[in-house]
């Protein structure tokens, strides 16, 4: 995969159609985990009753809890603004999603992204790297750091100590989007448009 860089349009980035179809994958699960898919479609009344649905039943996965936090320490106010806000932050998140994700499935071995779907791709991969965080309990920076350590451990070629090769293939991913979303980053805010 290869970071991106900055065209006239937006921002390019080319990689192998696996790892695409990876991220495309793990970006549909957190579609899932969010109860749902893009939009109701056309009908503007399956839309209004999207939009004023109650929040989802709370859940016990704490990759939930990373993607939807609670807005203040005060479990009652917590819950009001839950109640006030999920259904749109779910909404939001799923549609951000399902735009990279729908874009990585069509992209092939070079991946253009428009100027306009720029933060939307910004928000996906943040969320992906907070479900991903959840999954390796990464609580805090030194915990981020030691799984990038040992990310690139593994790239190097040392085997996982317990053989426990999903936590390996995870930690790798982490590491690999934070790199590709820093990238994209570097790409949006320091970049000259080339070519």
């Amino acid at each position: 995969m290869q970071g991106f860089v900055r065209t006239r349009t937006g921002v390019r980035s080319a990689g192998a159609p696996g790892e695409f179809r990876l991220i495309s994958s793990l970006l549909g699960d957190i579609i899932e985990l969010l109860g749902g898919e893009t939009e109701p479609g056309d009908d503007p009344l399956a839309r209004l009753e999207a939009e004023l649905a109650p929040a989802a039943q709370p859940t016990d996965d704490p990759a939930v809890a990373r993607l939807l936090p609670d807005m203040s320490e005060d479990p009652d106010q917590a819950e009001e603004l839950r109640a006030l806000t999920e259904s749109t932050i779910r909404q939001a998140k799923v549609a951000h999603c399902a735009l990279v994700r729908d874009q990585l499935a069509a992209a092939g071995e070079v991946l253009t992204i428009a100027e306009a779907d720029i933060p939307a791709w910004l928000a996906a991969l943040n969320d992906l790297r907070l479900v991903l965080a959840s999954r390796l309990d990464i609580i805090d920076t030194e915990d981020a750091d030691r799984v990038t350590r040992r990310a690139h451990a593994y790239a190097a070629g040392e085997r996982a100590e317990d053989g426990d090769e999903v936590t390996r293939e995870l930690t790798v991913l982490y590491a690999m989007m934070g790199w590709w979303q820093d990238s994209l980053l570097q790409a949006v805010r320091f970049s000259r448009p080339a070519g």
